[in-house]
């Protein structure tokens, strides 16, 4: 079974809608089917996520366009990229206001970044441009706040680069 089937088939089962499920993947997996890697459940809040390098995001979106920002040179850039659904009804979560902190073993963490919220193929999502130092594993602490309830949902999420650069 491909990521991408297993992907699906996950969305199907929490979304219910197999055209919402494959406009999601689509969105996450706009540039390649490794880019997307888990979803978590936390206190009634799915969220999918995904890591890509930058270079293989900007061959079809512009990093400036979509966060402000231009990636600069010297270690790996990556985009991080989440999309979020209330458990119990299936929605995606378009009002959040989403933070996420990169640690990286030996470096000190910089504090959180708030992730942009994005509209991909009609969809809403978030993201943020993150430099990393070192080839991985990433270790992630993803903020969700959600306008209806008091105090944050803190996710945890170790990644690698799906496509690591030499260095």
């Amino acid at each position: 079974m491909t990521l991408l089937t297993a992907l699906l088939r996950l969305l199907r089962r929490r979304v219910g809608r197999p055209s919402l499920a494959f406009a999601f993947a689509l969105a996450v997996l706009a540039v390649q089917p490794a880019a997307a890697q888990a979803w978590l459940e936390r206190d009634g809040v799915v969220m999918y996520w995904g890591l890509v390098p930058a270079a293989i995001l900007s061959e079809k979106h512009s990093p400036e366009e979509m966060h402000g920002i231009v990636p600069k040179n010297g270690g790996q850039v990556h985009h991080l990229v989440v999309a979020l659904f209330d458990a119990a009804r299936g929605q995606r979560i378009a009002d959040a206001v989403v933070r996420a902190q990169l640690s990286e073993v030996g470096i000190v963490d910089a504090p959180p970044k708030y992730l942009t919220p994005m509209i991909v193929n009609g969809l809403a999502s978030y993201g943020q441009l993150f430099w990393t130092a070192k080839e991985g594993p990433y270790q992630f602490r993803i903020f969700v706040r959600l306008a209806q309830r008091p105090g944050e949902v803190e996710f945890a999420v170790s990644a690698r680069s799906p496509h690591p650069q030499p260095r």
